[in-house]
């Protein structure tokens, strides 16, 4: 359509297209969701695609959204309603788990039980008695004679009402009867022992030979072979309409929902139940996971033969394009501003200039953001903010709020990633007013000099890879120092290429890799002192880049 007549058009105070998060975006999200190919792909319960990966702000939480908006059967479970702290407040299974008894089959059982539970609750609507009457007499009749899934029954039934309870009561009660076998069984084969936490360190070798033998022996007889049972009835006798589609949805398991070390093997757990529930083919759970969170409960479970190729199938990797991106933006454009100035539609290149320096303004915005729809959002309201009382937005406004646009995403890439990396801050300031590329070996070593004085205040047990650089540097005598030195130059440039701050050319015959290529195979080591280094544009103002390259 032609430009809207200025004289027709102001910008007005609080114009937006949308939130950053799907949460508070649901407007937006209702009359402007891009399906890039993800959508049809989640809601087929015949693929195994069920984990939901991407990094902050690319919109795992809007698909979940318009899954729950668009289909008739969806059971979201939160995170923080599963009274897993009592899990994790539990010193018994502490002191077990300090021992390095495994409980991966506590926490297999938990999930299973509770997605059980919760499909039979849904599917039948069992809210009264007379309903929890009804669905035992109905699987009775249904599966008489057959020895197997009657067991399956005897589990139902073993647990009477509290089968049907509230999750937070039916995972308390786990947990107190496993608590409750451990203990009694302890107490009868190594009397006078203490099963609080902490308390492992005081038993002698055969004490602790003997506490494990009897807590494996414990916990070996969850009844994780009844339960099997029941995910086999659910997909042969309950769940058999192709046309009646069931999915369960988990968010957020990225927040404070339990302490981290149990929230990785309660995740891997997850995952792995995943897979087992993929035998019910009109059920599908789906679950959304920040690609830095699955690599940390790969790294911190990889003890409990967890084998990422086997769940490969199970991954959905969320990524954009430009053209979508544009797509993106021209729908939320148009909400905004459609009916209100205009009959007709109105895109992005309707209300932006056509060229900011020799680029079209679309790729200048975009070319600032790590492609995904949060940062495309929020730049194009900081130019909305800026465009406030004004009839155009100009190529000075776009320049002003990218300004508060690129320190806003440089505070975000250190919240995102601090988890991982504490120190990030650091890693980032050493980018600042460097030229946009540069050698690797113009970080010198007396910026790593200074940098390692402030890394090595930092504990090891919550070190990354350049902060343990930085201990062995300090402890190491010369030559073989320099060694260290160089790889926290290593570590140091491959930290910011994985959080997406740069691009590498390691050497002239290669092309510059960034972290949402295809194809990975960039490593520290392979990161030479001639490797030329791009610094992402989303950073050039925040860190005043020199963009003289």
């Amino acid at each position: 359509m032609p430009k809207i007549a200025k004289q027709d058009f102001i910008f007005r105070k609080h114009m937006s297209v949308g939130e950053a998060d799907a949460e508070n975006d649901s407007s937006f999200l209702e009359h402007c969701f891009i399906d890039n190919g993800d959508y049809d792909l989640l809601v087929d319960t015949t693929s195994p695609q069920s984990v939901v990966l991407g990094r902050t702000g690319v919109g795992k939480s809007a698909l979940l959204e318009q899954l729950e908006k668009k289909c008739e059967r969806v059971i979201r479970i939160e995170p923080e309603e599963l009274a897993l702290r009592h899990v994790s407040n539990s010193t018994i299974l502490s002191f077990f788990e300090e021992l390095g008894v495994n409980l991966d089959i506590f926490y297999n059982l938990l999930w299973q039980h509770t997605f059980s539970v919760e499909l039979i609750k849904h599917k039948y609507n069992i809210n009264s008695q007379t309903a929890k009457t009804n669905f035992i007499e109905n699987i009775t009749a249904l599966i008489s004679g057959n020895h197997k899934k009657q067991q399956a029954l005897n589990y139902i039934e073993e647990w009477g009402d509290k089968f049907w309870s509230d999750t937070e009561s039916r995972i308390r009660e786990f947990t107190e009867k496993l608590e409750t076998n451990l203990r009694a069984e302890i107490d009868t084969n190594v009397p006078g022992i203490s099963l609080s936490s902490g308390a492992a360190h005081a038993l002698s070798e055969e004490q602790k030979f003997e506490v494990i033998h009897y807590g494996k022996k414990v916990v070996s007889k969850v009844q994780i072979e009844k339960l099997s049972k029941i995910v086999n009835l659910l997909a042969e006798d309950i769940f058999t309409d192709p046309q009646k589609k069931t999915y369960i949805v988990i968010d957020r398991l990225d927040e404070n929902w339990v302490e981290d070390n149990l929230r990785y093997k309660l995740i891997r757990a997850l995952i792995e139940t995943i897979r087992k529930f993929r035998n019910i083919s009109t059920v599908k759970i789906i679950i959304t996971l920040r690609t830095d969170l699955l690599e940390r409960v790969l790294e911190k479970t990889k003890d409990s033969g967890f084998q990422r190729e086997k769940y490969n199938s199970l991954f959905l990797h969320i990524s954009w394009k430009k053209d979508q991106l544009e797509a993106l933006l021209d729908q939320r454009i148009d909400q905004l501003l459609k009916h209100k100035y205009t009959s007709s539609d109105v895109k992005f290149s309707d209300i932006f200039p056509a060229k900011i320096e020799k680029s079209s303004s679309l790729d200048y915005v975009l070319d600032r953001t790590l492609l995904r729809p949060r940062d495309a959002i929020i730049f194009v309201n900081e130019c909305l903010k800026e465009a406030e009382g004004k009839t155009e937005i100009t190529n000075s406004i776009i320049k002003l709020a990218e300004k508060t646009y690129s320190v806003s995403r440089a505070e975000a890439l250190q919240y995102e990633w601090q988890v991982e990396h504490p120190t990030l801050n650091l890693y980032i300031d050493t980018l600042h007013q460097r030229k946009s590329s540069f050698r690797s070996s113009t970080i010198t070593d007396q910026e790593l000099d200074a940098l390692v004085l402030e890394l090595v205040d930092i504990p090891l047990e919550h070190a990354d890879a350049a902060v343990r650089n930085a201990h062995s540097y300090m402890t190491s005598s010369y030559p073989h120092s320099l060694s260290y030195l160089s790889q926290l130059r290593q570590n140091l440039i491959f930290t910011l290429y994985k959080i997406g701050a740069v691009g590498v050319k390691i050497d002239g015959t290669s092309t510059v890799k960034w972290i949402n290529d295809r194809t990975q195979d960039l490593t520290p080591k392979k990161i030479q002192s001639t490797s030329i280094v791009y610094i992402h544009k989303i950073l050039w103002r925040a860190l005043a880049i020199d963009k003289r390259s």
